[in-house]
C-alpha cells in the first residue's frame, strides 16, 4: 500500500513544471520565514532538495543571510542513518551517489542533534495528522527521535502532496508537528 501511495504522490509531484516548483518553493519560503519557529531558531537542520522536492537552497541562503547556523543531513547509505553536519559554505557541496548534495567527508562537522532548534523534513506525502510518507528507508524515522522533543519538526511539501485521508503508518514512523506548503503552515494537534 505504501509503495502505491509513494508512486501516486511522486507522479502528482512530477507533473509540476520547474517554474511551478520554483514559484511554490518561494511561497513556502515566505510563509516559513514569517513563522515564530523560524524566527526563534538559531540552528536549523535543512535537507538538500532533490528532484522536484520543495527547493531548499533559497531557504538555506536566507538562513545564512540571517546568520543562523545551517545543518544539513549527511546520509550513510549503508545503514540508512543521518549524521547532521554544519554547513560552512554552499560552495563545498558535492553530489553523493544518489545525486543529493552533501559535504565531502573532510568538510563535515558533526553536530549533536539535541542542539538543533528547528528541523525541516522532506517527504513524498503528508497527512494533516502529521504522518509522513518518505522514501521507505527510514532515515528520518531513525534520526528524528534524537532531536529534543520541543524541537519543531516541519514537513515541507507542495499542497498537492497533502493527503486528505490518513496515510498508513507504523509504530516506528515519526510524526511531524507542523507542515508548510505554499498555501499555509499547519500546526498538528
Amino acid at each position: 500500500m505504501k509503495t502505491n501511495l509513494r508512486n501516486h504522490y511522486k507522479n502528482i509531484r512530477n507533473q509540476l513544471t520547474t517554474k511551478e516548483v520554483e514559484q511554490k518553493s518561494l511561497e513556502i519560503l515566505k510563509i516559513l520565514t514569517n513563522h515564530y519557529s523560524w524566527k526563534n531558531a538559531k540552528r536549523l537542520m535543512i535537507y538538500m532538495s532533490f528532484q522536484k522536492e520543495v527547493m531548499t537552497m533559497p531557504i538555506i541562503e536566507t538562513a545564512l543571510l540571517e546568520q543562523k547556523e545551517v545543518i544539513i543531513p549527511i546520509s550513510n547509505l549503508t545503514n540508512c542513518t543521518i549524521t547532521p553536519s554544519l554547513l560552512t559554505s554552499v560552495d563545498e557541496l558535492r553530489p553523493n551517489r544518489l545525486g543529493i548534495l552533501e559535504l565531502p567527508p573532510n568538510k563535515q562537522i558533526s553536530i549533536n542533534p539535541a542542539l538543533i532548534d528547528l528541523c525541516l523534513i522532506p517527504g513524498i506525502a503528508f497527512d494533516l495528522q502529521g504522518h509522513r510518507l518518505g522514501f521507505g528507508k527510514g532515515y528520518y524515522d531513525r534520526f528524528l527521535p534524537l532531536l529534543k522533543s520541543s524541537t519543531p519538526k516541519i514537513g515541507l511539501a507542495f499542497d498537492c502532496q497533502i493527503s486528505n485521508n490518513a496515510l498508513p503508518f507504523d509504530k516506528h514512523d515519526f510524526r511531524m508537528n507542523k507542515l508548510c506548503t505554499e498555501k499555509m503552515l499547519y500546526t498538528i494537534k
